[in-house]
């Protein structure tokens, strides 16, 4: 998205070979044509045809996939008022704290793993980390306004045709975006906040202002950076794209050049390499807690708790394809190479 002031923020995903430059101030991108699309010859004016793939064409070497994130670091502004805010917050001066809020709903296969690695790396305290039904609204609100970093690891849903009803879902129910635009919810010591869940900045807006996301939210609540996603993510994939981003945060890197650095880890990250240095302790993690659920589903069976046997009935299930799901990315040359399993995290408010 591009703004008067922005100098390092352009509009989408990804584009073909051939963007130029992007200025100060706006956005310019070229898209190189390869020769088996043209105009055709006899629409000179407004009304411009392409031929597509004719038969009689010869044939075109088609160049490696390059997208627009290999070339720039992308920001995205939802307006520049609100770069302006986050502009203007004043610095932070004391080392950083983290928090994390994971798995609020018990639910989520990967996401432990995630949280325990990052919470190694940033020495977060136990009283730091709420996970499962400590993740209360009242216990995510006052987390958010004692640290610096937010890891915020669990589900969330965007809601396009009422924007306010967008939610994080938590351990004892939901934190809408009209909550987190209420002056209760200002949190002016924020610096991050990573939104490891689905559909934070999901919407169908079409004008120029995307204002009304769960992203938006935190960086009008006082974040001054939140990297969130734009589609349901793959847990796995969210969970080592998180890990990759904060190696590259605390090597120095500022956000967005460490989540580009992140994106094309993951998307070159082989099967061999997977095996090597993940696959054992994601299996080891997801073992603990399929037998974890099983015991739940014991006491739940027993308590005669039908919805309690069903929800960890169903966690056992999906824990034992999530495994099988291992042994199969780590047989792939590339398995993370689509655009599906780390396109969708984008990086908003200041580099």
């Amino acid at each position: 998205m591009a703004a008067d002031g922005v100098t390092d923020v352009t509009d989408g995903v990804s584009a073909a070979d051939g963007v130029t430059d992007v200025t100060d101030g706006v956005s310019v991108v070229r898209m190189e044509i390869g020769n088996s699309i043209s105009p055709t010859p006899q629409e000179k004016g407004d009304n411009r045809g392409l031929v597509i793939g004719k038969k009689s064409s010869p044939p075109v070497k088609v160049k490696p996939t390059t997208y627009l994130g290999d070339k720039f670091r992308i920001r995205l502004i939802p307006s520049c008022q609100i770069l302006y805010y986050c502009q203007q917050r004043e610095s932070i001066e004391v080392q950083p704290m983290m928090g994390i809020v994971e798995d609020a709903t018990e639910d989520l296969i990967f996401t432990r793993y995630e949280c325990e690695t990052i919470a190694k790396s940033y020495k977060v305290a136990p009283e730091m980390r709420l996970q499962g039904r400590q993740a209360t609204v009242n216990n995510y609100k006052t987390l958010a306004k004692q640290v610096q970093i937010l890891h915020s690891s669990h589900h969330a849903k965007s809601n396009p045709m009422k924007p306010l009803e967008s939610v994080l879902r938590l351990g004892d129910g939901v934190l809408t975006l009209g909550q987190l635009l209420s002056p209760g919810w200002r949190m002016p010591n924020l610096l991050d906040v990573f939104a490891c869940c689905c559909e934070v900045n999901f919407n169908f807006n079409e004008i120029t202002d995307d204002l009304l996301s769960l992203a938006t939210g935190f960086l009008c609540a006082g974040a001054r950076n939140v990297v969130s996603t734009q589609w349901s993510v793959d847990d796995l994939a969210s969970a080592l794209l998180a890990i990759f981003y904060y190696h590259f945060r605390r090597a120095g890197m500022s956000r967005s050049q460490a989540l580009q650095e992140s994106q094309f880890k993951l998307r070159n990250l082989t099967g061999e390499e997977f095996v090597r240095d993940y696959q054992g302790e994601m299996a080891e993690h997801l073992q603990y807690q399929y037998d974890m659920a099983i015991s739940a589903c014991d006491e739940a069976k027993l308590s005669g708790d039908e919805e309690e046997f069903e929800k960890w009935q169903d966690l056992g299930d999906k824990i034992q394809l999530r495994l099988r799901d291992l042994k199969s990315f780590g047989e792939k040359d590339l398995p993370f190479i689509h655009p599906f399993y780390w396109g969708g995290f984008v990086s908003h408010g200041l580099a």
